[in-house]
Parts: structure tokens; sequence; C-alpha cells
């Protein structure tokens, strides 16, 4: 399911620009999570440049402009668009910059009563011993504020390219997570219309009790189970998991590949046990389906590997 961004009415942006300086395009309030963080940000960067500007106008105002161009990413995505994640992307980066340049309109005594925020930023992203923490930890008075703005912005630089990479693995387990559970659903539908059309191989076995049930009807419902046990097993990972504020929705696609890859899991173990592979045996059409609901809830261990990244990427406080 993709995220569809609502457009509701209008709303200025913030007004109260200095003369000369661009005033900021009027904007819509966004409804989705990640939106609201852009948005949320963009409103403080503007109120920031606009006490900046008496410093240096033609500055200020070059990077306020870079900032309405963000405004766009607030609007509606397609799904190719929604696939790659430019957007998004483009959105931080932007700001990131922006971020970067306006350590340049700071003076040394702001830029010093901003070092613990700078540090408490760095210290979520950042392992103690980054040099650039390490670095800004050795400023004291006395430093040039040339070296002081390096030193700040070299903090930044390495924390927004941490927020970058955080995005770009976050987007891409997404569309591998999307990939595989499309593929498996495609392969399903396909298994269930091959044994439709032949009437010589049969994927599986009837009880006795259901010896008139067409083979593909048998297989259909096999399948239902096999997603009904995925989707039992899913629960608890998609109740505890964290969406971090991303648009990638990675608790929902995690839910998909165990309902996708469930049946597939269902209808092997279940060719195992009528192979004889599995020492058990099937009388009945519940027996059988119960069997798919156990081999189902049995994806877990297939795609364990999805989890444990989606938990490595979102344990932490997302990124920005």
């Amino acid at each position: 399911m993709i995220e569809q961004e609502t457009q509701p009415e209008a709303i200025p942006g913030p007004r109260n620009a200095p003369e000369g300086l661009p005033v900021p395009p009027t904007t819509s309030v966004p409804r989705a999570v990640w939106q609201v963080r852009v948005r949320t940000k963009l409103d403080d960067l503007y109120q920031q440049l606009a006490a900046l500007a008496t410093r240096d106008l033609e500055q200020a105002a070059a990077l306020r402009a870079q900032l309405s161009g963000v405004e766009a990413v607030l609007g509606r995505s397609g799904v190719i668009e929604w696939l790659r994640g430019g957007k998004l992307e483009y959105a931080w980066q932007t700001i990131h910059w922006v971020e970067r340049a306006m350590v340049g309109l700071r003076s040394a005594d702001e830029l010093t009563g901003l070092l613990p925020a700078y540090r408490s930023a760095a210290a979520q992203v950042l392992p103690a011993d980054d040099k650039v923490l390490t670095d800004l930890d050795t400023v004291t008075g006395g430093v040039s504020a040339d070296l002081l703005r390096a030193r700040v912005q070299a903090l930044l630089l390495r924390c927004h390219a941490v927020s970058d990479e955080f995005h770009e693995s976050a987007r891409r387990l997404r569309n591998r997570m999307l990939g595989l559970s499309v593929f498996a659903l495609v392969a399903e539908v396909l298994m269930v219309l091959v044994q439709w059309r032949s009437h010589d191989v049969r994927l599986l076995e009837a009880p006795t009790d259901a010896g008139g049930v067409p083979a593909w009807r048998l297989l259909f419902f096999v399948l239902i189970a096999g997603a009904l046990g995925g989707f039992l097993s899913a629960l608890p990972s998609m109740i505890t998991s964290r969406s971090g504020g991303l648009p990638y929705k990675l608790p929902f696609q995690q839910g998909l590949l165990k309902l996708a890859i469930g049946p597939l899991v269902a209808v092997v173990g279940i060719m195992l046990v009528v192979g004889g592979l599995v020492e058990t045996s099937v009388s009945s059409t519940a027996a059988l389906l119960g069997l798919a609901i156990v081999f189902g809830a049995g994806q877990q261990a297939v795609t364990a590997f999805a989890d444990r990244r989606a938990a490595e990427l979102l344990g932490p406080a997302a990124k920005s």
C-alpha cells in the first residue's frame, strides 16, 4: 500500500522576513509524519534565517531560496517516485546543506553557546570516539572563529552523512521486501493457475474426505491457510516495530512479506509431508489446513533476516 499525501487548504509560510529577504511560498499542512518533520524544520530554519539576515542579507536570501525548493516535496508522489525516495532524500539533504551554510553566518559567541546542542545531537548518531567529536572537544576559548566554524561544519557534515545513509538503507530494505512480496504473490497465483489448467500433475494429494475437490481449489485453500499462519506469526513484530517517522513503512512491509512468504512455505511443507520426507499423516481436510497454518507460521525462519535488518535500522531513534 502506497501512502498518499493529501493537500488540505493552503496556509501562508512565515512572513516575518526582513525587507529584501524572499518570502517563502504558500504551503499546505502535511499529513505524513516525515512531511510534518520536514515542514517543522523548514519553519525553524526560516525563522533563524530571518534573524541572521541582518548580517548578510544576500547570503540569507540565497539560503532561503534554496529552502523554498523543498516545498514541492510536500505534495503527492507517484509510484516510481515513492520507490526511488528522491523527494525525501532531496528534502533532507537540502535542509542539511542549509544548516551547514548557516554556520558561516553565526558569530563565534553564538557557535560557542550552541556547542552543547551540537554535541548532544551528534552523540545520538556518532560513536563517542568519532574524530569529529573529539576534535570539537578540544575547542576552547581563544580558538579562532574560522577554526570553530570549520569544526562545527565538519561535525554537521558527519552527522548528516550518517542521516542520509540511514534513509538510503531504509529505502533499499523497503524496496527489497516489497519486491520479494510481489514475487511470492505472483508465484502463488501462477501455482493456482497451473494447477487449474493441469489435470495430470497434482501438487497436493487430497485427503480422503475431500476426494472430489478440484486440485486447484484445494491448493487455493492451503495457500489461504498458509497466509493465516504467516499473519499470526507476524503480529508480534508488526505491533512492536517502529516506523521511525519514515514514509517507508518498514513494519507494514515486514508484515506483507510474511503474508506473502507464508503460503509458499505452507505448500512446500505439505509437499514434503505428502512425499513422505516428513513422517506424519494427513487424514482429513481440517488436518491438512491445520498443517498449512503451522507451516505458514514457520515462514519466520525465512523472513527473520528482514526483521533483524529492520530492527538494526529502527532500533535507535530515527536520524534526520
